[in-house]
């Protein structure tokens, strides 16, 4: 399915774009920057392992090995993000559980780690959109730009939910509803990520490792576009990439197959593209991001299931103790 919608989406904006300028875009490819490309992705794994590491020592929590960290962040961005509608953040529960947390500790866990990730990437998204609408870095049209304003509000909002003076009680879902247990879930998840900012000497990898993640990441898309001469400003290119990724390939059922290429190729054209070069920019990328991750994905394939059966036989533990 993965496959047909990203190919669904390729035909479609090809056809939009129109074969001939697709043609005349190919035939400027520059293969020299392809390798940065693949290096952009492993620093970018690199970082995710940090993070992955990091949130799960917050507030004393398990230390997880390298290894197990590396092979869980290579199933989550490969195969399994692709084959299940969790996407790859049920790897990480299953291996936080693992590690012997809690069900409710695990889940703030996975959702500290989503919000980690946009901590970093929304401040970026911010500052370039600032920088853009003063006329730095090329004429976008506002409607990219003014969005992105809302990242104060936001962060503004869970600093207010996050305070040591609310979160216990904003977090303790009592005898709540699903809505109101979800939410509890997210305010222990934004605590997480508030120990993990205000403590840097304990859990400065983490916010480095994220940091990293999406510069690795940036590259890639960078040097994919370069490889088609696709240019572009700095400020530019990462509020398409932020846009592009409003919710990322990790979180994303399917991997995000099909969304992205459409999200990312128009958000490149909003802010000046021509859709051709930008489309197998993209196209380029998301091999590199998105298909290529499968293989190695595949050799870790019996850690996720080791994973899933620890889990299960907790689960089953946890029952019969409640029972």
């Amino acid at each position: 399915m993965a496959t047909a919608l990203a190919m669904a989406a390729a035909i479609a904006l090809a056809d939009l774009a129109g074969y001939e300028r697709l043609a005349h875009v190919v035939n400027r490819l520059d293969p020299v920057l392809v390798p940065v490309i693949f290096v952009g992705q492993l620093i970018g794994y690199l970082g995710y392992v940090l993070a992955v590491r990091d949130i799960a020592r917050v507030e004393d929590g398990p230390g997880l090995s390298f290894s197990l960290t590396t092979r869980t962040v290579l199933a989550g961005f490969g195969v399994f993000a692709a084959t299940h509608s969790a996407g790859g953040f049920a790897v990480d529960y299953w291996a936080f559980r693992r590690a012997g947390l809690r069900r409710d500790e695990a889940i703030a866990r996975v959702l500290g780690l989503g919000a980690l990730e946009y901590a970093v990437l929304a401040p970026a998204a911010l500052i370039s959109a600032i920088a853009l609408l003063f006329g730095l870095g090329g004429h976008v049209e506002n409607g990219m730009t003014y969005p992105w304003l809302l990242v104060v509000p936001g962060f503004l909002a869970a600093l207010w939910v996050s305070s040591p003076r609310r979160a216990d009680r904003l977090s303790d879902p009592g005898d709540g509803g699903p809505v109101r247990q979800w939410f509890a879930h997210g305010v222990a998840g934004v605590w997480k990520l508030r120990c993990l900012a205000t403590r840097p000497l304990r859990h400065g990898a983490g916010l480095a490792g994220v940091s990293l993640y999406w510069f690795g990441d940036i590259l890639s898309l960078w040097a994919a576009l370069q490889v088609f001469e696709a240019k572009v400003s700095t400020p530019a290119l990462i509020l398409a990439y932020a846009t592009g990724y409003i919710a990322t390939r990790r979180s994303l059922p399917g991997g995000g197959a099909g969304v992205v290429e459409v999200l990312m190729t128009f958000a490149l054209v909003w802010v000046g593209m021509p859709l051709a070069p930008a489309l197998m920019g993209v196209l380029m990328y998301r091999a590199f991001n998105f298909w290529l991750p499968i293989v190695p994905a595949l050799a870790v394939l019996p850690t996720v299931r080791s994973l899933h059966r620890d889990y299960k036989r907790a689960e089953r533990d946890l029952d019969e103790e409640q029972g």
